[in-house]
């Protein structure tokens, strides 16, 4: 009777196909199990509360956003009409002429309206106005235009036709003129620009006194 292991080696080394697939399932069963390797990514719950969170922060973002644009707008507007009172006034006294602002018939005219209007939020127009009769005449020098602000508001005091700055940089309104800057929306940016009849302008919050 021969040895195990002699048997063994050759059943297991013969050339016959059940012995050696017998062998490699003996092997196989002995062979260590190997861990499989951890998936990578987000979990169904991990993903939600991602996107959850974005939503959250989108929502208070964007609001917050809108009013700082607004209130740019309002801020930029009101420098810059601010800015053609003293345009207006500095070039009356270096021309010698008087200086007339008044509101376009359109938004591209360059023929100044003939009525009163306290709202004056469309195209304005800053000329030379030789013949001192505060309308923009055919040969009579445009010096700056300003095109209308969409979104906002430009309110007079009171309804006027034109605003002229005489050669002394004096306005030929009485009294002090206000003009009042608002954004839209419910978070509306209110500025005031105050003129004097002497041509000292004042931007501020509060209403011109």
């Amino acid at each position: 009777m021969g040895s195990p292991i002699r048997t063994r080696a050759a059943g297991c080394g013969g050339r016959s196909p059940f012995a050696r697939a017998h062998c490699a399932g003996i092997d196989g069963a002995r062979a260590p199990l190997r861990a499989r390797p951890a998936k990578s990514g987000f979990t169904l719950i991990e993903l939600m509360v991602v996107i959850a969170l974005i939503a959250i922060t989108t929502s208070i973002a964007i609001p917050s956003f809108q009013r700082f644009l607004e209130r740019a707008r309002a801020d930029a507007a009101a420098a810059e009409v601010a800015g053609l009172f003293s345009l207006a006034r500095s070039e009356a006294i270096r021309r010698n002429v008087p200086v007339t602002i008044c509101r376009a018939t359109t938004a591209t005219s360059t023929v100044c309206a003939q009525d009163a209007q306290a709202d004056w939020g469309g195209r304005w127009l800053v000329f030379q106005d030789t013949d001192n009769d505060q309308v923009r005449a055919a040969g009579e020098e445009i010096i700056r235009m300003r095109d209308a602000g969409n979104g906002l508001s430009l309110l007079l005091a009171a309804p006027v036709q034109a605003i002229q700055v005489s050669a002394r940089g004096f306005l030929s309104a009485d009294g002090a003129l206000a003009l009042r800057v608002a954004s839209s929306g419910s978070d509306a940016r209110v500025l005031n620009i105050c003129v004097s009849h002497a041509g000292r302008i004042d931007q501020r919050t509060a209403a011109c006194s």
